[in-house]
């Protein structure tokens, strides 16, 4: 028989689908609905494989639910393969091969049996082949479902569950690499199911982490399964759902489910151990694989896990006194949900507020009815949308319809059975315990709770005690009991008492100040009246509870800044004319028509100004403005009848009483009559004055002016001021007189003169002043004088023409040449004279003041008990003051005042006669007049010193060779005068002897045409090291001159023998003098030998050339002395041989045997 190819395709065909039951599975091709939404992309996530179009996305429920749809629908994709025992399906694969074998042979057309059997087994390759491989293909498909159901028999939370799920890896023949990405999808179907129920349960997180042990998934494989989840969930909501309403409705049933999706997400991530970085970057795939933008993922994250710790708080509250709560267990709570701190806070602080609503016997502020909900949840599963969506809306209705009651307008008898329970205080303090609430926190939740059922007791309180029903320990007694019922401490009563009084004030206030605006002084002042004994009973009850802050009522109440106090919502200009008016009201007439303020009306005046902010400095302007004419006028008839003389006793208590009295009757005070004192007074003193030509006024008038100053209350430092100004010039004029034509008071004058001030009433201060100034006009001359004498002296009339501007013709003094007279110090035109009149004259009128400027500690030897011994006293450190002097007054200018001072030194230690003594003694003081500071004068006395020292050692050297004791006592003499210290003195010999040095050396060295001899330069090293002074440190010179000053004393000595090898000690002794060092010595000895061969080889060579050997012979001996210094290496080599030989030969013709040591 023979058939087709045709048929073999056939047979072939029906092998590989039909007789294996496995169908092709459909793939949807909606782009919009099964592609990842575009903005995953960015995170680098990589979209699941499209999964088949089937209602088991539509179908809500749980986990096991949906794995059950999962199966369910993996079966209607291939409705005739039925894969139960995946290893009998193999078998059945294998067994189809000897099938396929007889076929092929059966339809091969050949008589050859061979031929048949090759094309059999072809046939039986290739079908059989196909059908193997087809059927391992429908094993691992059926793989997903199966991990599915083998979850479904053993549950997630199984103890072999793991195990039976890895043993079907290798039942279904599934390499590690496919197998995992199979559990991947069911872990991820699983999850779905779970968030399909958009109610969420704290089970479902243990759940999770079983479901995650049993598939054996890692944290990367856990994060792929949760976004492939939102993946398939966003696109199932969307089928029914637009993408506004899960992002605008947050109650939406759909946008629930997502929310839960990202909650169960990230507890996953967490109870995985993912790190924070780990675990953002994981949200932020689910979170845009769930089409929610990743800045809003936690936050609602949140809001799925914030309502299971109210519950968990909420069933803290119901079991709180059995005892099977704490705050540990809390702990754990919020860790499990990752409640945040700030979260956890909130809800505790709610928790806390609903416990006391409750202990208060208030309505929750929480919705009816929700406890159903969750009840109904707990105990079975929501099978459907639908119903979910029936209870969510049902919770949203009921919590629109919970509306709180509007406490403010109840009465007191609907608040006063509002109070706490009985054991309230130790059972809301065993809450806060537990869930952890500062005091602060737990006070304040008590206030805001019962504020406003303390406030209604609190104003009727305060109210009937300012209407005088209660007394204000009765209202303390009420409040503080109503207080103490709601749990409110003093603490937080504090400020509900202080807005109760500003209401309680403000109200009657802000009335005034609508018949102030009117005008309607009457009911102004009854309203203030009623106002300040209202504000007296408020600060009374405040007394009571004994709040030191309350003490200073008017400032906290009545404070005008602050907008919410007493008095800050009336204006300035308001509050002004409220005051003006009950100040009208106040005053009063008496039987005289003065207008008067009794010491009521000036104590509710100055409680008012506290009320109204009215500041005192205002109320006492105004009582003055009122009353201060009075005043005066009563002061100004006084002074009159005083300064009508014939002053007695009694008319003078008269008028005292009198003014004593009106300041009384007003309300005045001391104040006000010193304002008034000093213009009467003063006018007085004019009058006098004017009746007084001579300046001085008689003793009656100055008595009649004590007595004025005594009644009005005037001090005598008061009055200085204005008796300077009229009788000033008097006194002025009578020191003058006194001083005479020698400038100075007498002693008998000054007695009179101290009485004259004292009548005059002219300060102590004021009349040293004057005298000063008297003085200064004296005094002024003779410096100048001093000042025109010095210049002359030191100037030539060029120079004095060019400083003051006029022509002085030919010079007097100057002769233009260098100073001369004793020590080289100019002395022309001496005015010592006047220098020591000058001194006198301001020594005689005491001008010198010592002041004390410091203090200083001393050793002071004392004797106690027999025994001597030394003690620390600390003793002031004066200093001498000069109120006038040249510089000063600018009679002298500075450089003048200078060169004054360095002439009076000059000629004070150049006077041998009688004066010295006094010109000693005047030095300073004539510094002082000058102007000059003692720094100053220091540095003047030294460079005086420096010049003497300069001038006399100078010459005193030029005689002979060192100083002697006589010239030390004489320069110790000079340092004497000038005030030098020994160091100082020592300093200046020491710069003077180098100063002449060298000079000295500079004259040896550097004159032009005279080489200083061997002899010179030995006497004047010797002379500096006599005197102690190294050449180049303190001489200053040069190293340069040094060695030159070696090689000028050695040399000669060299050249002509007396210097030889046995001459080391006489070289060492030159070096050492010099400051140079043995290796300089022998350097500087070597560079002279080896400069001076040099030359003599020169002539040398010239003379033996020419055959001058007689001429050469002087110099080859001097050759041959110098090669004994540097062992005959003198360097030189003869440019001839010839030249050498014959050298040698003419030396020792005629010199002999020398030539031969030396080479």
């Amino acid at each position: 028989m023979r058939f087709h190819s045709a048929a073999f395709a056939v047979v072939l065909a029906a092998s590989s689908t039909e007789a294996f039951h496995v169908a092709p599975s459909r793939v949807a091709s909606s782009r919009s609905i099964n592609e990842a939404p575009i903005f995953s992309r960015s995170f680098g996530i990589v979209p699941p494989q499209r999964a088949p179009l089937t209602s088991l996305y539509l179908l809500p429920g749980g986990g096991p639910e949906q794995l059950k749809e999962f199966i369910a629908a993996s079966e209607h994709i291939s409705k005739s393969n039925k894969v139960k025992n995946p290893k009998l399906a193999k078998l059945a694969g294998a067994a189809a091969l000897p099938l396929t074998y007889l076929v092929g042979a059966a339809i091969t057309p050949t008589r050859y049996l061979a031929a048949k059997a090759v094309v059999g087994a072809v046939a039986a390759a290739t079908a059989g082949g196909v059908g193997k491989s087809a059927v391992e293909e429908d094993v691992r498909k059926a793989c997903p479902s199966a991990i599915a159901q083998r979850l479904l028999e053993l549950g997630v939370d199984g103890d072999n569950v793991a195990d039976g799920i890895e043993r079907l890896r290798e039942d279904y023949g599934v390499d590690e690499d496919d197998f995992i990405p199979m559990k991947i999808q069911v872990y991820s179907q699983y999850l779905v199911g779970m968030a399909k129920n958009p109610l969420t349960k704290t089970a479902e997180l243990k759940e999770l982490t079983s479901l995650r042990e049993a598939l054996r998934l890692d944290n990367s494989q856990v994060g792929q399964a949760h976004a492939e989840a939102g993946f398939n969930l966003l696109r199932d909501v969307r089928k029914t759902t637009a993408m506004w309403e899960l992002m605008e409705d947050p109650d939406h049933p759909d946008r629930q489910k997502i929310d839960k999706l990202l909650f169960l997400s990230e507890r996953a991530f967490v109870q995985g151990g993912e790190t924070e970085e780990a675990r953002t970057f994981e949200m932020s795939r689910v979170a845009a694989w769930s089409g929610v933008p990743v800045d809003q993922a936690d936050e609602r994250v949140r809001s799925v896990a914030n309502p299971f710790y109210e519950r968990a708080l909420k069933s803290t509250r119901e079991k709180l006194e059995s005892g099977a709560v704490s705050s540990e267990m809390l702990e754990k709570a919020r860790n499990t949900l990752g409640i945040q701190e700030e979260d956890a806070r909130t809800m505790s602080i709610e928790a806390f507020d609903e416990e006391v609503r409750l202990q208060l016997g208030l309505p929750e502020e929480d919705e009816e009815g929700y406890e159903d909900v969750v009840d109904y949840d707990m105990n079975r599963r929501i099978a459907t949308d639908n119903e979910a969506k029936e209870l969510l809306y049902k919770l949203i209705n009921q919590r629109e319809e919970a509306t709180k009651e509007e406490l403010k307008q109840m009465s007191i008898e609907d608040t006063e059975s509002i109070k706490f329970k009985e054991g309230a205080y130790e059972h809301l303090s065993k809450l806060q315990e537990i869930l952890g609430l500062s005091d602060e926190d737990a006070e304040f939740v008590i206030q805001s709770a019962t504020a406003d059922y303390w406030n209604p007791t609190g104003l009727i309180a305060f109210r009937d005690a300012t209407n005088n029903v209660i007394t204000p320990t009765k209202c303390w007694d009420i409040i503080k009991k109503r207080a103490d019922e709601l749990l409110l401490k003093d603490a937080t009563i504090k400020p509900l008492v202080l807005n109760i009084i500003i209401n309680t004030m403000g109200q009657p206030l802000l009335k005034v100040s609508g018949f102030a605006r009117v005008n309607n002084a009457a009911a102004t002042y009854d309203g203030l009246i009623d106002a300040i004994a209202a504000k007296e009973v408020c600060k009374a009850v405040c007394m009571q509870a004994g709040w030191e802050s309350f003490e200073d009522f008017e400032k906290l109440c009545f404070n005008p800044e602050n907008p919410r106090s007493a008095c800050g919502f009336i204006g300035p200009l308001d509050r002004k004319k409220m005051y003006d008016l009950f100040f009208s009201r106040c005053m009063k007439t008496d039987d005289k028509g003065r207008r008067m303020l009794d010491s009521e009306a000036r104590e509710k005046l100055k409680e008012l100004r506290g009320m109204l902010g009215i500041s005192e400095k205002a109320g006492e302007e105004q009582i003055k403005a009122v009353f201060g004419p009075e005043l005066n006028a009563i002061l100004t008839d006084a002074t009159a009848e005083i300064m009508g003389g014939n002053v007695t006793p009694t008319l003078m208590e008269t008028l005292v009483n009198d003014v004593k009295h009106v300041i009384e009757e007003f309300g005045l005070d001391e104040d006000m009559k010193q304002q008034s004192a000093l213009p009467l007074y003063e006018k007085s003193v004019r009058q006098v004055s004017i009746k007084t030509p001579g300046g001085i006024p008689p003793k009656d008038d100055m008595a009649t002016l004590q007595s004025l100053r005594e009644f009005l209350g005037i001090s005598e430092e008061d009055i200085y001021e204005i008796h300077m100004r009229y009788f000033g010039e008097a006194y002025k004029k009578a020191i003058k007189e006194a001083l005479g034509s020698t400038g100075v008071i007498r002693e008998e004058f000054r007695a009179p003169l101290e009485d004259l001030r004292s009548r005059l009433g002219v300060s102590d201060e004021a009349s040293k002043r004057f005298f000063v100034d008297s003085v200064g006009e004296r005094m002024k001359p003779m410096i100048e004088y001093i000042s025109d004498e010095m210049e002359r002296t030191v100037f030539s009339n060029s120079q004095l023409a060019q400083k003051r501007g006029a022509d002085y013709g030919e010079d007097l003094f100057k002769s233009g040449k260098k100073p001369e007279g004793k020590l080289g110090l100019g002395t022309e035109g001496n005015i010592m004279g006047d220098i020591m009149n000058l001194v006198d004259f301001y020594v005689e009128n005491d001008l010198i003041k010592k002041e004390v400027v410091g203090t200083k500690k001393i050793d002071k030897v004392v004797e106690e008990d027999g025994e001597k011994k030394t003690i620390e006293e600390e003793v002031p450190v004066y200093e001498n003051s000069y109120p006038i002097t040249a510089i000063g007054k600018n009679w002298m200018d500075k450089q003048t005042a200078e060169l004054c001072y360095r002439q009076f030194l000059v000629n004070s230690f150049t006077e041998q006669g009688p004066q010295v003594a006094r010109y000693d003694a005047s030095k300073a003081t004539f510094g002082g007049i000058l102007g000059l500071t003692a720094e100053k004068m220091e540095e003047i006395g030294s460079n005086i010193g420096g010049l003497v020292y300069d001038n006399y050692v100078t010459q005193a050297l030029s005689t002979k060779e060192a100083l002697d004791q006589q010239d030390m006592m004489f320069l110790a003499n000079i340092q004497g005068k000038l005030g030098l210290t020994a160091e100082q003195g020592e300093e200046m010999l020491l710069n003077t002897q180098k100063k002449i040095l060298s000079e000295e050396a500079n004259a040896l060295l550097e004159t032009r045409g005279k080489k200083p001899t061997p002899e010179e330069i030995k006497a004047f090293r010797e002379k500096c090291n006599s005197m102690g002074l190294d050449l180049e440190t303190d001489v200053g010179l040069s190293r340069a001159r040094i060695v030159n000053m070696f090689s000028m004393e050695i040399s000669p000595g060299i050249d002509n023998g007396d210097i030889t090898m046995d001459s080391g000690d006489l070289i060492a002794e030159v070096q050492e003098s010099l400051g140079l060092t043995e290796e300089e010595g022998e350097e500087i000895i070597s560079n002279l030998i080896t400069e001076r061969a040099a030359m003599l080889y020169v002539g040398v060579r010239s003379c033996l050339l020419r055959g001058f050997d007689a001429e050469g012979l002087e110099e080859i001996d001097k050759l041959i002395q110098y090669a004994r210094f540097v062992d005959g290496d003198l360097g030189l080599e003869w440019t001839r041989r010839g030249h050498g030989v014959r050298a040698k030969e003419v030396a020792e013709e005629n010199i002999g045997s020398p030539c031969q040591k030396s080479g």
